[in-house]
């Protein structure tokens, strides 16, 4: 891969960032003073020729994504919800985090579609961006490959 390829590579990479960001910002989803925001990382990953873009993100966010039934399961553990209530000025003595994941046991939570409303948003810009940068930048590297070989 060359340079330009790579560059490429690591805008698209910054950029999943900002969208997943903007989706969490998102009136319908309405995240955007959670931690999950500043838990997002993206790491890319080049086994041989394909590279991957992995978009990383707190481990509670399919929670989040599926929402809850009311009495599904076991109450959520407490430890999960301390910094979600430091995040928002609530207590976070062993009664209060009781109390508040009794509350999530008993009432559920409406899901809210941030990975699918991410996915929606990064294939969109595959087809109006991405894909013609990486055709350039293929292009110009087949380019300079063909020009090293002619010399």
């Amino acid at each position: 891969m060359n340079n330009e390829i790579v560059k490429v590579i690591e805008a698209i990479a910054g950029e999943i960032v900002n969208l997943a960001r903007l989706v969490l910002e998102d009136n319908t989803i309405d995240l955007k003073d959670s931690s999950l925001s500043e838990s997002i990382k993206v790491e890319i990953k080049s086994m041989g020729e394909p590279v991957v873009i992995e978009a990383l993100f707190a481990n509670y966010i399919g929670y989040l994504e599926q929402g809850r039934r009311p009495h599904q399961g076991k109450q959520p553990p407490t430890d999960e919800l301390r910094n979600w209530a430091l995040s928002r000025g609530i207590p976070t003595d062993n009664s209060t985090l009781f109390l508040i994941s009794r509350a999530i046991w008993r009432d559920g939570y409406e899901g809210r579609p941030i990975l699918a409303t991410l996915e929606e948003e990064l294939n969109k810009k595959f087809e109006d961006e991405w894909f013609d940068q990486l055709f350039e930048a293929t292009i110009e590297e087949l380019r300079s490959q063909t020009f090293l070989l002619s010399v």
